[in-house]
């Protein structure tokens, strides 16, 4: 074979692989092309580990400047959050947590509730030294967000909390229905046994959501009232949050701002990252 045929052949599973690359990255939402820039991007201050609350919890550090912590929805991992990550680095000391018993966090024996997830972010903190940070919460990670900003009205500077819920008669019955559930297991699945410090514990974690998620958040409208952090209420127009819902609780927090999305799901962060983007940096850097 000449050199000239084998450069071509070189060539052609070089594009066929890119191709391929460029399908799967692209039906998987970035999160592929993310991993791989990250080995080579300067803004990647690496992966660390913090004992709280009688658990490990992983978390990876971007970027430099104010601190915001970038928190996941439920069954999700942190990589679901990095086109936050990524527009947020350049200015931000960005701190992408996976909440406890998801991702290679481990778990403990106690039920998965809002109320633990939030102490675990607030002693995070306290392990990094950081007296004040933003929040940047996605679905569950939204609600995190707002117990955080409840509980330690000084910790918490500013919350965007998207597609959250701050009682479990929000979500929308007709979306959250057994098979949407299923498929959203089936995808996560594959991922978490990855990753995950014991992959045998997926069945049990799968249930500790399902109960948490059928059964809280249970915060009440005055309890949002005595949130003092500037808040950002996010949605998507065609969000699994019932719009009434969203705009009860962005009129019950002091001061908050709504904000609801054209078009978007309640994947928008993932559908529509610039149109998110924006609305986050627009937030968090105003004066």
């Amino acid at each position: 074979m000449s050199r000239r045929i084998v450069l071509i052949v070189t060539a052609v599973v070089l594009a066929v692989a890119i191709i391929g690359f460029v399908a799967i990255d692209r039906a998987l939402y970035g999160i592929p092309g993310f991993h791989l820039a990250r080995t080579f991007r300067s803004e990647f201050h690496g992966a660390h580990r913090a004992n709280v609350n009688g658990i490990s919890l992983y978390y990876e550090i971007y970027g430099h400047g104010p601190p915001v912590l970038v928190l996941h929805g439920a069954g999700a991992f942190l990589e679901s959050m990095h086109y936050f990550i990524t527009a947020l680095a350049p200015g931000h000391t960005v701190i992408a947590v996976d909440s406890r018993g998801q991702g290679p966090s481990t778990d403990s024996s106690a039920p998965l509730t809002y109320a633990a997830m939030g102490g675990d972010m607030i002693a995070l903190m306290d392990t990094l030294r950081l007296k004040q940070a933003d929040v940047v919460g996605w679905s569950d990670g939204g609600i995190v967000g707002l117990d955080m900003a409840m509980k330690h009205p000084g910790r918490i500077r500013r919350l965007v909390a998207i597609g959250a819920n701050y009682d479990a008669a929000g979500i929308d019955a007709k979306q959250m229905t057994p098979p949407m559930v299923d498929e959203q297991t089936r995808q996560i699945e594959p991922l978490y046994r990855l990753i995950a410090p014991d992959p045998s514990h997926f069945p049990a974690l799968v249930k500790k959501i399902e109960t948490m998620i059928a059964t809280e958040p249970h915060y009440s409208l005055a309890e949002l009232g005595r949130i003092r952090a500037r808040v950002l209420i996010v949605a998507g127009e065609h969000d699994l949050i019932l719009r009434r819902h969203t705009d009860a609780m962005a009129k019950a927090i002091p001061g908050a701002r709504e904000i609801i999305v054209p078009g978007a799901s309640h994947i928008g962060p993932l559908e529509q990252p610039g149109a998110y983007n924006r609305i986050v940096l627009e937030f968090l850097d105003a004066r």
